[in-house]
């Protein structure tokens, strides 16, 4: 069988002591969406984009729409996304705003009231007007933990005009819009350009922000450590937090550092005793190019 891990990812499975579960677990990653997925792929409101522009900032992003927006062909290697732009702010903010046929993407997938997700990672086959056409590399479930579930409650919500804003070091305001989330997305990328988008859950407040960086634990999970493989060869991320409420994002895009031998006296990582740190260099706040009205239904038990 193909070695389905990079160097990156290898490393940090060997150094936690989790490769023989990573092993297992990497025998889910196809190199098409599997049958059994396309229905669900139908279902959703929204998909994660992750994202490396040509100077090699990482952003990443929330594409949203109604159901039927995205869509796999019948043999899973292709995936279409239809592009819903009324607000003008796709154009405005990456990746779209410098996206080019044959970029790297990659995407996820999370139906949120059941905490189901698919990761769908590929490239760029034709940027047309209104649609995206990926060709698949890779897709593979995730497990549930960590994720808070929400529902949309109302399709029919008008979608605001784009007001873009964006800037440098974080402000008070951002910084409490941080410090309150429950969710957040991640996109990392190989220095190859393969990219990937993960979700991060926990309880508010579980992100510390001090002098302008943000701490993160690292929960347990799937063991595969796409997301911290990648950030060992390559320590760049992108950030996506999502305001429900307004319907608007947060994308910052900055440096990583990993701290993963810190220990876990107060229960703060899940066990694991992993962190990593995010130095922003760059936000942007905008509207999401789809608005709908969210419900929160409960937390995940396995917060910490």
């Amino acid at each position: 069988m193909t070695e389905p891990f990079h160097k990156g990812e290898r490393a940090v499975q060997l150094q936690t002591g989790e490769r023989e579960h990573a092993a297992m677990n990497g025998k889910l990653i196809a190199d098409r969406i599997p049958a059994s997925a396309t229905l669900f792929i139908a279902q959703q409101y929204f998909c994660i984009l992750g994202w490396a522009s040509p100077k090699g900032d990482i952003w990443a992003s929330m594409l949203a729409g109604w159901q039927g927006f995205a869509t796999a062909d019948g043999d899973g290697v292709m995936l279409r996304l239809r592009l819903t732009n009324e607000n003008g702010v796709l154009k405005k903010t990456p990746p779209f705003c410098g996206l080019q046929h044959g970029d790297q993407l990659g995407g996820l997938f999370i139906e949120l009231a059941t905490r189901r997700r698919l990761r769908v990672n590929g490239r760029v086959e034709a940027l047309l007007d209104g649609e995206l056409h990926l060709a698949v590399a890779e897709a593979y479930p995730n497990c549930p933990k960590f994720i808070q579930r929400r529902e949309v409650v109302k399709k029919s919500v008008t979608t605001k005009q784009a007001d873009v804003q964006g800037g440098n070091a974080l402000n008070q305001d951002l910084e409490a819009w941080i410090a309150g989330a429950d969710t957040f997305f991640v996109a990392s990328a190989h220095p190859d350009g393969r990219t990937d988008a993960s979700h991060r859950g926990g309880k508010p407040g579980f992100i510390r922000i001090q002098g302008g960086v943000l701490r993160i634990p690292d929960y347990p999970g799937n063991s595969m450590f796409g997301t911290l493989g990648n950030f060992a060869l390559n320590p760049r991320a992108g950030l996506s937090f999502i305001d429900f409420e307004r319907n608007r994002q947060l994308l910052m895009t900055g440096e990583v550092r990993l701290d993963l031998e810190v220990g876990d006296v107060e229960g703060e990582t899940g066990g694991t005793g992993r962190w990593w740190e995010f130095h922003p260099r760059k936000w942007i706040i905008a509207p999401l190019n789809r608005a709908f009205d969210w419900g929160f239904i409960d937390a995940s038990p396995l917060n910490p």
